[in-house]
């Protein structure tokens, strides 16, 4: 590497990190509430057996454990008598922690604006545009299983951008390495699994691009050089989708193998969360919620699942606590007590897809509630989601007992961490750009690109593919996710994160070919 391309190099990094100088410098470390708890300082078997994905339970730990071996040397402490096998929470191993996801970001970044453009003022302009958005480095800054999920999909996005955009043959070695981050993808959040269709989507999108590109062609070799190209794309297309049941079945027997020979069994809790999904009841007049459960009562495909919708009922006629807690609680003994969950999760689980195979009217209106009022909202409300989830140890401080000590925490308050966005002018540069507002720039680009790459005679087709599928995918994982769970701000960021992947692209791609000789 030249020491001109070194130099642009840094300046890159630097643009990206920048944000993140500032957070660390300005910002505590932010929380995803007591499931960041449990995911840092149970042992991962456990946390897992409990539905957390297991990759940032594992992960986690190496920072964790450095930290706190750290603040025994500085405070020249014996190794005493530990309690838990689990590295406890210090501030250091917390700190390394943070440090580590930000750097980690700043790389995935780095990784996917370089294979965007070939220009270096165009790299820096998206850059720059990259560290205006609060969205990726307040993810960064909190702890969680979220933070890992946005980075490796922004390196799975940089590498699959490599792979389509390939001249030639894209080699093995790629496939592979794409396999290995898709299944890493699956490891640290379950809603990742949408993204198994989006390579097979891009491919097969290009395929019928490039055959109706063949239907209008003026010359005979033009026809005959598309088709080949839809032929490559089919064969991509069906590697694409080898490649994700592959990385599925390896993240599975991953999560199975490590607790193979321990008394943990790893199972879908989709169930379990679908608990959330049902509040909507509450919202229904009493003659439509008595008629709905009547109807999934009647649809139940065992005498249990039965009776834990009637308890549902019985609960919500009772004007009962309907949070999870107290209804997990009376579900339990339906099954004999509690050694018993997994048993109850299966039951949870079938009465989930009783309600949603296929979905009830009441459940799609409820959907597509949470999903219109998360299109007319900003990136800055996910953002701020996670100061509110970080203020959720204040009224649960028993629950979370080892953040006591911790910067976060000692000598805080809720409301001061609920302020502190108000007082950081970075924090809300995007407030006034709605998903909706975005989606329409995205639409306006990716006609910019369709119309500059006809005007140049160049083939843009799988790039616009790509793009597309992009932020196809990512709306289809939170309409999905608006199905199992109700409104959290939380599952609309890989929605937002594949929307400005895919602007960013275009945006790149537009510029390069109005700057590159015709």
């Amino acid at each position: 590497m030249s020491a001109s391309n070194a130099l642009r190099n840094f300046l890159l990094l630097l643009c990206l990190f920048a944000p993140s100088a500032w957070m660390i410098a300005t910002i505590p470390p932010l929380w995803r509430d007591a499931d960041a708890y449990v995911q840092t300082t149970e042992n991962p078997l456990i946390a897992t057996f409990w539905g957390y994905a297991p990759a940032y339970c594992y992960v986690a730990k190496v920072p964790l454990f450095v930290g706190e071996r750290f603040e025994r040397w500085r405070e020249n402490a014996p190794a005493a008598a530990r309690e838990s096998s689990q590295p406890r929470l210090t501030d250091s191993g917390i700190w390394l922690l943070i440090v580590g996801q930000h750097l980690a970001l700043c790389g995935a970044a780095f990784y996917f604006i370089i294979a965007v453009s070939y220009f270096f003022w165009v790299r820096l302009a998206l850059a720059m545009a990259w560290a205006s958005n609060s969205l990726f480095y307040t993810f960064a800054h909190c702890v969680g299983s979220e933070t890992l999920g946005l980075i490796l999909i922004v390196l799975l996005v940089g590498k699959g951008l490599r792979l389509i955009q390939s001249r030639g043959e894209p080699r093995w070695k790629g496939w592979y390495v794409y396999a290995v981050i898709l299944c890493l993808c699956f490891l640290s959040r379950s809603l990742n699994l949408g993204l198994i269709s989006l390579l097979p989507a891009a491919f097969l999108l290009s395929l019928m691009l490039n055959r109706a590109a063949a239907r209008c062609a003026s010359s005979v070799p033009q026809r005959l050089w598309l088709r080949r190209l839809g032929a490559r794309d089919l064969r991509y297309a069906l590697i694409a989708i080898a490649i994700g049941f592959a990385s599925l079945a390896m993240a599975s027997y991953a999560t199975h193998g490590v607790a193979r020979k321990t008394r943990f069994h790893p199972h879908s809790r989709i169930g379990f969360t679908f608990l959330w999904r049902l509040q909507f009841l509450e919202d229904l007049s009493p003659d439509s919620r008595v008629a709905l459960m009547r109807r999934m009562a009647a649809r139940a495909r065992s005498p249990r699942v039965r009776q834990l919708i009637e308890l549902r009922e019985q609960m919500l006629a009772e004007r009962a606590d309907m949070s999870s807690g107290p209804y997990m609680q009376r579900a339990i003994e339906l099954y004999g007590g509690n050694f018993h969950w997994e048993e109850l999760d299966r039951g949870l689980n079938q009465m989930a897809l009783t309600f949603l195979l296929p979905p009830s009217l009441e459940i799609l209106n409820a959907a597509r509630e949470d999903l219109v009022t998360v299109l007319k909202s900003p990136s800055t409300v996910v953002s701020y989601y996670l100061f509110a989830t970080t203020s959720y140890y204040f009224g649960h401080q028993e629950e979370m007992s080892q953040c006591a000590g911790l910067v976060t925490f000692r000598n805080s308050h809720a409301d001061q961490i609920a302020l502190l966005p108000s007082q950081h002018l970075y924090l809300h540069l995007w407030q006034g750009l709605s998903y909706l507002t975005v989606f329409i720039a995205w639409l306006v680009l990716l006609l910019v690109f369709a119309v500059m790459a006809r005007r140049r005679r160049t083939n843009m087709r799988a790039i616009a593919a790509f793009g597309i599928a992009l932020t196809a995918v990512g709306f289809l994982v939170f309409a999905s996710a608006c199905l199992v769970h109700n409104l959290e701000a939380r599952f609309a960021v890989t929605m937002w994160q594949l929307l400005l992947l895919s602007l960013f692209l275009f945006a790149g791609k537009t510029v390069d070919l109005f700057a590159r000789p015709a």
